[in-house]
């Protein structure tokens, strides 16, 4: 009976939609290290965090993702994207997700199936909060922001519902 349950709790987890996130890319800004490479890595992070924690999705080790990369001889995000739905079959992967950090708190997303190599979704959205009327709020001059986990949920929901 032990057995039984062990196999049935497998065949659930394994049966779960297979997801990989690619690093999203960013804005050049000269060849060091800049504050755009360090936020589109934490959106990253996030993203795969925030997946994990839905525990819908069975989510493809980022170290993994970045080997595949580099084993293709892929340079950089930018790249990869192109090739996102062969990175996904080498992966075993359904869905790619995938997108830049374009400045400003605003994040560009696209979930990509695996099998057909067609985009399912795109989002764009920045981090400000706004009203009921959509003006970005302010707060003695400054634009008012979420979270990043609160906008990186915000950007999973609208790509992946």
């Amino acid at each position: 009976m032990l057995a039984f349950f062990g196999s049935f709790s497998t065949y659930a987890q394994n049966s779960k939609l297979r997801v990989a996130v690619i690093d999203l890319s960013y804005p050049p800004e000269g060849n060091s290290f800049t504050h755009y490479e360090q936020s589109a890595m934490n959106y990253t992070s996030l993203l795969t965090t925030e997946l994990v924690n839905t525990k819908k999705y069975v989510v493809m080790e980022r170290s993994r993702v970045q080997q595949i990369i580099k084993e293709l001889g892929l340079q950089s995000a930018q790249n990869a994207s192109t090739r996102a739905a062969e990175i996904g079959n080498l992966l075993g992967v359904h869905k790619i997700i995938t997108g830049e950090y374009l400045g400003n708190t605003k994040v560009s997303l696209r979930l990509i199936d695996v099998e057909s190599g067609g985009i399912e979704a795109a989002v764009t959205m920045d981090n400000y909060i706004r009203d009921k009327k959509g003006e970005i709020k302010k707060s003695k001059g400054w634009l008012v922001t979420m979270s990043d986990e609160e906008f990186v949920n915000k950007l999973l929901a609208a790509l992946l519902n």
